[in-house]
């Protein structure tokens, strides 16, 4: 440090607070917190010798440094981690999580509670189950919960509004609150037991269910006691496919560490003592020690609207342990525990953390090092009739419905070419599936491809069989050959109490071959294949959120008079998709906020060809 920058340092307060070191140029180069602002400032020009390189490089380029006085150590903290992720520092750790994982929310302060997916835990009264590792995962709970318990699965608007029961009553999945065909207090009963059932409180649940069946019996109705005895075997079965890694059936996070070279962190979700699921991370040419390294890290993750679980374990102690404990308590509302176990099945869920870690690591360092090696070995693995030197891999955003974009991603060489990335505005109807949308940019795509001689040598879909047919259609209607086409689809799971049990893996689909292929899960050539997909997923959702802030979609709904940017909200709003609205009554257009019959008359009229 300069002269001038120690006299500063020689004013700073010793309150606690944030400090900001910047390079010549003014850029924030570090952000850190401190207990004492002048005496953490001042220990970077003291025994610098005895510094690791990275620390050394960091003090050499400090030429001014700003701070900001907090009240406590925990309010440094805070405001660490929100500047850190504003100002993104060359030498913080930093972690890229942009996934907000799926949960399931269930609304007990509501007369006849539901459950919904949701992606963000508030503080609304509302009980919140998960993370789940996917959508997929989370989906089939949901699934599951439904064939169990008949709990209400519409929407607020329809349940307010229906005159007699939908079709779930009448398959006995649904009580038909709705009409009152129940009353709040019996609901109730059953909103308990999906309850204790997401709690994993199964024991429980099959308790008071035999005693209410016991109960049925004694009154003589058999009947009722039948149907509940039926009851109690589907969720024993379906205990019986639990994976349980935890006897407390708590909900933890367990961090595993691995450092060679680069660092990898990985994050195993325990929810109810059961596996949920996990969550790799890169941290790459960090210096700082391992445990400085993960504080940043767990600070960073458990931001806005992350679940944070009663447990958190790591692999070794870390600096202020009880500050991060204190921290995440206050966040949760709950007593948060950070600990380091040295036997149990705590130790074990921390080397298998650890173990997840080390295997992802040396996947990821592997790929980078020799890309060459991993294509040839996809060239063997699905046995492709070229080396797969480019790869064109394409997604579709179809999000709420009636708006799609499609997005091309190309990897040349095991590398993104992102020069050559393209976006596709969908052009089809609104209403068209999946197959019409992946036809229409696949193409648009190779139209273009055969006038410009660009052909790649694999041509990747996110999907199955249906949508390896329709790349396979594609390219024979334009008389492209010699391209080889692939279908990735995400894995499967057993069917189970939660989608946590055993997977099948990862399934790349190949023409004229019944059954998929299965990588294995720690195979390079797999995880390049996630890659791409993944790369093609994220550059579709990009895109459409970027057309969605900036309002450049057009509809159908445009064509018509009278229809205006807040009128077309609120139809979207409310039916959800454009061919929703070309199937709903005059009536029903016209009861929606900012209609009138005019307006309604000339929209119902446009897509009915009447009036």
């Amino acid at each position: 440090m300069n002269i001038d920058i120690e006299k500063k340092v020689q004013h700073l307060p010793e309150s606690p607070g944030v400090y900001l070191l910047k390079d010549l140029k003014g850029t924030i180069i570090y952000i850190g917190k401190a207990k004492s602002l002048r005496n953490r400032v001042r220990s970077y020009s003291q025994r610098a010798e005895e510094r690791d390189i990275k620390t050394r490089t960091l003090i050499s380029k400090i030429s001014d440094v700003d701070y900001l006085v907090t009240e406590s150590e925990k309010e440094a903290l805070i405001l660490e981690n929100n500047l850190i992720k504003k100002y993104k520092p060359r030498y913080n750790v930093k972690i890229k999580d942009d996934k907000n994982y799926p949960y399931l929310r269930l609304t007990i302060d509501e007369p006849y509670p539901k459950l919904m997916i949701v992606r963000r835990v508030k503080r609304d009264g509302s009980l919140y189950f998960g993370p789940y590792p996917s959508t997929l995962a989370v989906r089939n709970t949901l699934k599951l919960i439904y064939k169990l318990f008949p709990l209400r699965s519409c929407k607020d608007d329809k349940f307010k509004n229906r005159t007699r029961p939908c079709i779930n009553y009448q398959m006995d999945r649904c009580l038909a609150p709705c009409v009152g065909k129940v009353d709040a207090h019996m609901y109730r009963e059953i909103v308990k037991e999906v309850r204790l059932f997401l709690e994993g409180k199964d024991h429980e649940l099959v308790r008071i269910l035999k005693k209410k069946m016991k109960e049925k019996s004694d009154h003589l109705d058999f009947e009722g006691a039948g149907r509940i005895r039926d009851h109690i075997h589907s969720i024993e079965k379906t205990i019986e496919k639990q994976h349980i890694v935890s006897k407390g059936f708590l909900d933890q996070d367990v961090i595993g560490f691995h450092r060679n070279g680069g660092i990898g962190v990985q994050i195993l979700f325990v929810r109810n003592g059961m596996l949920m699921g996990g969550r790799f991370f890169s941290l790459s040419q960090q210096k700082w020690p391992d445990e400085e390294i993960i504080p940043s890290f767990i600070n960073q993750f458990y931001g806005e609207g992350k679940f944070i679980p009663q447990e958190i374990l790591l692999p070794f102690s870390i600096q202020d342990h009880e500050l991060i404990e204190q921290w995440l308590t206050e966040k949760k509302g709950n007593r948060v525990k950070i600990m380091v176990p040295k036997r149990g099945d705590r130790l074990h869920l921390v080397r298998m953390a650890a173990e997840n870690a080390e295997k992802a690591h040396r996947s990821k360092t592997q790929l980078e090092s020799d890309p060459e090696h991993i294509l040839r070995e996809l060239q063997e693995k699905l046995r492709l009739t070229r080396f797969p030197r480019r790869i064109e891999a394409f997604d579709i955003s179809d999000i709420k419905g009636g708006f799609a974009v499609g997005s091309m991603v190309v990897f040349e060489g095991g590398e993104p070419l992102k020069s050559h990335y393209r976006h596709f505005r969908i052009r089809s109807s609104p209403g068209a599936d999946d197959y019409g949308k992946i036809y229409e940019i696949l193409t648009r795509r190779y139209q273009r491809a055969l006038q410009e001689g660009s052909l790649p040598d694999v041509l990747m879909v996110d999907g199955g069989k249906g949508q390896l047919n329709v790349a396979l259609g594609v390219l024979r209607e334009l008389g492209i050959e010699g391209v080889d086409v692939i279908g990735l689809a995400k894995d499967r799971v057993q069917r189970g109490r939660t989608p946590t049990g055993e997977r099948k893996g990862e399934r790349v689909f190949l023409p004229k071959r019944k059954e998929p292929i299965s990588l294995g899960k720690a195979n390079p050539s797999l995880h390049l294949l996630q890659h791409v997909r993944n790369e093609s997923h994220r550059f579709a959702i990009t895109y459409h959120k970027k057309l969605r802030r900036k309002g450049e979609f057009h509809s159908v709904l445009d064509e018509i008079p009278g229809i205006g940017r807040e009128r077309k909200k609120q139809l979207l709003r409310h039916f959800k998709s454009v061919d929703k609205i070309k199937e709903a009554s005059l009536e029903e257009l016209e009861s929606i906020p900012t209609m009138n019959r005019k307006v309604a008359q000339q929209l119902f009229s446009f897509f009915h060809g009447t009036g």
